[in-house]
């Protein structure tokens, strides 16, 4: 079954639970495409999971419900009828399709549950029953049908590779049977190379390799037979390459390996000689690539290795010298991987920078061509090890410039596309198709909601078991109608991400970073950039500063060897230590719970900053590397943007963020577009308050904050009016905001991480990443809000370790606001506490009110968090409880409509002086890191 259909199964279920007792029988008919077998197998397997979860009442109604409708459907999905009629009807199509595939596909995947050994059993008897009473014409007119149900499940991708090669083995076979005849012999060899294919597939995939390889081989050998005659070269070699490919399999798996690849090597140089004749240069190029791996492989058995490597290598070359990376991508990637993983191996860094480089070119180009966001993402997945190679290979030949060009490439090429894109909407003028699938984006938030607001509880629903949501990764509410709800909402923004528009922004390669380009980034000689990067073996951190006086090149790296026991040693101590730990803080079943593993975790935080600053050898980065150095931009590398650099311990017992001003980037990609665009004066500013009203110290933050930079009513969204349009068009008026509320971090779903506003509204990142929430004129953005600088990713693989393919993508709702036209974003590592964070936006917004930068803003607001005693607090709040009672007096007196609003701030204050009366005069209140470190400038300084 197909996702979809599992999808739609679940809604039926949860409408059966909701409907009115004695209803069931109308809607089940009103649905009627949806009864069949497959229906009964979800019906059964969620009453199963209902029982499993304590929910006895609802596992035993929906367990009668399906046995019922089994009863109905008569006969089960065993019974021949059932399969006797599917084949039919998929006879039928292929028929009426000669040649069509695709009109088969949606009944295969309306169908999947049918495509097992019953099917193939059954399609088998009927072809030889078939065949037994048909004429010689009929015969092969029967093969020629056959042949196109194989040719459709050979490239059929869903359901048991295994049985969809078994239906194509018998298609082929029983159609190769029928062309043994005069006349048909390039017919027969077409089926026989094709049914070579599906027997090394089966054998790839395990099932009898041996046996499969060698009937595979058989076949070949007679299609290569048939083969040998005028016209049918371009078909003889590429049979002889398959063949190659048979052999070449067959000494992998240890079956004669040295006599086999002689075989191999035979075949595929037959091959090669063919080939060389106008129009098959591609051709030629694969099998030389095929030659190339045999010499490699004999090279690696002993046999004249010195001789072999350089055949292999020539060969590499000689296929190289076919491709064009912008012409035919997936061919170069695995010619230019081949010849960069074998001078990789065997440490010739000059032959891996030669392959690496074009099989990264090969990447850039197949990216462009991506017709989807996700495929996009999975290119680059995919090929994250020859960028990694690459990096590792440039720096062991010295060519550290290379090596950091190459990290700035690789990294955060989702968000830089983004920004890109977003940049086309800056003016507002957005096209009427992205408006209406934003709007579809809409409808499918409003279904959420509503799904959301009416509990399944409802009058007249009380004769009924309340259906159990299924999974526990999300919130209580997160049932299957709100999984398709979701859904439906990933759809629309998959259609906008490929309109047109959008699409031809992103369709040339982006090109390699020039060094000169790179030292431009840095504002001044005493600012530097450090790159970090992570590979299987090595930490790397590269250092770019402005190019020295004899005109050396400004670019340097510190190495990190890894232990030589383990991968990606650096990456999976963050997981275990700091992520994982984080996440399971929202896992705990109670308040409480939650409360103690929060403390844990910021107990512990000091250890681990201390171990990984060790880890990171970070007194001997500062010492060899940034003497003369102020201000640092930092570029982490996948979890280490989790990490608040500026508390990492360092020499003299400094802070890293006491030693250096720190400012973070996703990449330089994302800096220089930053930088392009234009800096407008903070001079207005507005303010997005307590949109749940349950934080009792942000009303008295954003007045404080209202009155430094005289922000008027009209600029101030409060409570539960703001919606997210008002929010957008807030964005749209001001040069910076402060956004003070609640938000949330999705470690299931990133781009669902979203902003709370009230009831089930919010600020999604997958809004801030859309073309209509764009706000150019935007400076800066501080969100004082939980969370708001986390990102997460799918960081495990099913047996637990840690993914090789991640993608080095921060997408966080920081990250989302500097893509919407933010020129820096100041964003938070953790769940911040209320009353601090209060305090600090009051210190850095009175710092910048005053003409100090960001990052100086900043940091003066961790020094007076840190430093400030019980007795200044108490003096400093003493001065604007007298200000906030005079406000408030002359309110009064004046009948403003807002004097409820200043009471209560200066109760507030009062409430917060009497607090402190429980600590000493001398005693630092907010001294703890997780007060004051949670904070961080994403963007420009």
């Amino acid at each position: 079954m197909n996702e979809a259909r599992i999808e739609a199964y679940l809604a039926l279920i949860q409408a059966l639970f909701q409907c009115e007792n004695g209803q069931e029988p109308a809607l089940l008919e009103a649905n009627a495409e949806l009864l069949d077998a497959g229906l009964v197998a979800v019906m059964k397997q969620y009453a199963d999971f209902l029982e499993q979860q304590g929910d006895s009442n609802n596992g035993r109604w929906l367990l009668n419900m399906a046995q019922q409708l089994e009863q109905i459907l008569d006969p089960p999905r065993d019974n021949q009828d059932l399969y006797t009629s599917f084949l039919e009807t998929l006879l039928e199509t292929v028929e009426e399709n000669p040649g069509n595939r695709q009109a088969i596909y949606p009944l295969l995947d309306n169908n999947l549950h049918l495509l097992d050994e019953n099917l193939v059993n059954l399609l088998r008897a009927w072809g030889n029953d078939t065949k037994e009473q048909a004429s010689p014409g009929g015969i092969y007119q029967l093969g020629v049908l056959l042949y196109r149900l194989a040719d459709a499940f050979s490239r059929f991708t869903k359901g048991n590779p295994l049985i969809n090669l078994a239906i194509a083995v018998y298609g082929y076979e029983f159609c190769a049977a029928t062309e043994r005849q005069p006349g048909l012999e390039r017919d027969l060899a077409t089926t026989l190379n094709n049914l070579g294919i599906a027997y090394s597939t089966q054998a790839e995939l395990g099932k009898e390799p041996v046996a499969n390889l060698e009937r595979a081989i058989a076949a070949y050998t007679e299609a290569t037979t048939i083969s040998r005659q005028p016209g049918l070269e371009r078909d003889l070699a590429q049979t002889l390459n398959n063949l190659g490919v048979a052999y070449s399999t067959q000494a992998q798996l240890g079956k004669e390996p040295v006599a086999n690849l002689e075989r191999a090597i035979a075949t595929y140089t037959e091959a090669t000689t063919i080939s060389r004749q106008p129009g098959l240069e591609r051709d030629l190029a694969s099998t030389l690539n095929n030659l190339g791996v045999a010499y490699l492989t004999q090279a690696q058995l002993g046999k004249e290795p010195v001789a072999n490597l350089e055949r292999a290598i020539a060969n590499y070359r000689e296929a190289r010298s076919f491709l064009n990376p912008a012409r035919l991508p997936a061919d170069t990637l695995r010619t230019g991987r081949n010849l960069g993983n074998l001078g990789f191996q065997q440490g010739w860094w000059d032959i891996a920078l030669e392959g690496y480089t074009v099989a990264v070119e090969a990447v850039e180009q197949s990216r462009a061509w991506a017709t989807s966001e996700a495929l996009r993402q999975e290119i680059v997945r995919k090929s994250i090890g020859v960028y990694e190679n690459l990096i590792q290979a440039a720096v062991n030949q010295g060519d550290l410039s290379l090596a950091l060009r190459t990290v700035e490439r690789s990294r955060s090429k989702r968000l830089a596309d983004l920004i890109a894109v977003g940049d086309l909407y800056a003016d507002g003028r957005v096209p009427p198709e992205i408006q209406a699938w934003y709007q579809q984006v809409k409808d499918s938030r409003q279904i959420q909601s509503q799904l959301r607001q009416k509990p399944l509880d409802q009058p007249g629903f009380t004769q009924k078991p309340q259906p159990y949501p299924i999974g526990n990764t999300r919130a209580s509410f997160a049932t299957e109608q709100l999984y398709a709800a979701e859904a439906a909402e990933r759809q629309a923004w998959d259609a906008l991400y490929r309109f047109d528009a959008i699409t031809a922004q992103l369709q040339q390669p982006q090109p390699q970073p020039r060094l000169d380009e790179l030292t431009a980034l840095l504002p001044s000689p005493q600012t530097a950039l450090l790159s970090f990067y992570t590979t299987a073996t090595h930490t790397h951190i590269f250092v770019l500063r402005r190019p020295s006086r004899d005109g050396g090149e400004g670019v340097n790296c510190h190495t990190i060897p890894n232990p030589p026991e383990s991968a990606n040693d650096l990456q999976n101590w963050l997981i275990v230590n700091w992520v994982i730990p984080y996440i399971e803080i929202n896992q705990a079943e109670t308040a409480q719970s939650r409360q103690q593993r929060r403390h844990e975790w910021h107990q512990a935080m000091a250890t681990r900053l201390q171990e990984l600053a060790a880890r990171l050898q970070f007194d001997t980065l500062i010492q060899q590397h940034l003497q003369g150095i102020t201000e640092l931009i930092l570029i982490p590398h996948l979890f280490l943007h989790q990490i608040p650099f500026d508390l990492l311990p360092t020499a003299q017992g400094q802070l890293l963020g006491d030693r250096f001003r720190l400012q973070f980037v996703p990449s330089t990609k994302i800096l220089g577009l930053c930088q392009e665009r234009s800096q407008p004066t903070p001079d207005t500013l507005g303010i997005v308050e307590n949109t749940t009203e349950d934080l009792p110290y942000t009303p008295l933050e954003c007045e404080w904050v209202a009155q430094t930079w005289n922000v008027p009513r009209q600029r101030r969204l409060q409570g539960r009016t703001v919606t997210p349009d008002s929010y957008l068009q807030l964005l749209k008026q001001v040069q910076a905001l402060l956004s003070s509320h609640h938000a949330t971090s999705r470690a299931d779903d990133p781009l669902n991480s979203h902003l709370v506003l009230d009831g089930e509204q919010k600020v999604t990142l997958r809004d801030l990443l859309s073309p209509l929430w764009r706000f150019p004129e935007l400076l800066e953005v501080f969100l004082s809000c939980c969370e708001t600088g986390l990102s997460f990713a799918g960081f495990r693989d099913e047996e637990g370790n840690l993914r090789r393919e991640l993608l080095d993508e921060p997408l966080s709702l920081g990250t989302g606001f500097l893509l919407g036209g933010a020129r820096a974003v100041i964003s938070s590592h953790w769940a911040v506490t209320d009353l601090a964070t209060a305090l600090f936006s009051r210190e850095y917004h009175r710092a910048r009110r005053a003409g100090e930068e960001r990052l100086t803003a900043l940091h003066q607001a961790r020094q007076a968090l840190r430093e400030t005693c019980q007795k200044d607090w108490r003096d400093r709040l003493t001065a604007d409880y007298q200000q906030a009672f005079q406000t408030w007096r002359q309110m009064r007196q004046t009948k403003d409509p807002n004097v409820n609003t200043a009471g209560a701030n200066y109760q507030k204050i009062g409430e917060l002086i009497k607090w402190l009366g429980n600590f000493a005069p001398d005693a630092v209140p907010f001294q703890d890191y997780r007060y004051w470190g949670a904070f961080y400038c994403l963007g420009l300084p």
